[in-house]
């Protein structure tokens, strides 16, 4: 009898380590199914985001046969952004962001005269300062606007752009958009797409916050009057008393 009870407390054991075996050996693999389900869930999110990044806006472009270009600046030479004789005694700065709709309205009430009666005539240079306030088709616009100033088209590419303004954090800057706008301006889209990705054109948008901080221009438009070579003194003023201000300046 003893050695019957032994061999059946044998057999128990035994058996209790097997099932203390199986249990572990399960539980081990649920952890590993776990942890394999979490790494694909990682894996999958870091593929969406990386799709998403590397896809970027939509490409789908307007067609460029049906954009409106705008000519209030032909015939006046642009120097990287400075548009008119830069010998010209008085400077005129203005602080836009392409999605704002005033400044687009200002575009076509106000900058035809200013070019005609001052900066034709040789009295006032402009300097134009892209903002990005309002939302990330503003920060596209204005990165392909600075590859734009590197071919000193930078004019012709916001007046056009102004020309073809969409709904204001639509979406519609893509860079098929921007790309049918460069075109449409005479303006090298490639080169100037090609530049809105580089650090320059990160750095000349963060130049031109810069500025508009010194300068207070916390409103879009906003143009400031400088006049002669030396520390400049700046006026604040709007699109509707600009022609008073420069006589004033001159």
């Amino acid at each position: 009898m003893p050695s019957t009870n032994k061999s059946e407390r044998e057999q128990r054991r035994a058996h209790r380590q097997a099932l203390e075996a199986a249990r572990a050996a399960k539980s081990a693999r649920r952890r590993r199914l776990s942890v394999l389900g979490a790494a694909l869930v990682a894996a999958a999110a870091v593929v969406a985001i990386a799709t998403l990044v590397s896809a970027g806006p939509s490409r789908s472009a307007t067609p460029t046969a049906h954009l409106t270009r705008s000519t209030v600046v032909d015939g006046v030479p642009e120097t990287h952004g400075v548009l008119g004789n830069p010998k010209a005694p008085v400077t005129v700065t203005e602080y836009v962001d392409l999605q704002c709709p005033i400044c687009a309205e200002a575009s076509t009430t106000m900058l035809p005269t200013l070019v005609n009666d001052y900066v034709k005539t040789g009295k006032v240079k402009l300097q134009l300062r892209t903002l990005h306030f309002i939302g990330p088709d503003s920060v596209r616009a204005a990165r392909v606007a600075a590859g734009a100033r590197q071919q000193s088209k930078l004019w012709r590419f916001v007046e056009t752009f102004y020309a073809n303004q969409g709904t204001e954090n639509s979406g519609y800057a893509t860079d098929g958009f921007l790309k049918s706008v460069a075109t449409t301006a005479g303006v090298n889209a490639d080169a100037a797409l090609a530049y809105a990705k580089s650090d320059a054109a990160a750095r000349a948008i963060v130049t031109a916050d810069r500025d508009a901080k010194a300068v207070g221009a916390n409103a879009t438009p906003t143009f400031t009057i400088t006049k002669g070579n030396g520390k400049p003194h700046v006026l604040l003023v709007g699109a509707g008393d600009i022609h008073a201000a420069l006589e004033k300046a001159l």
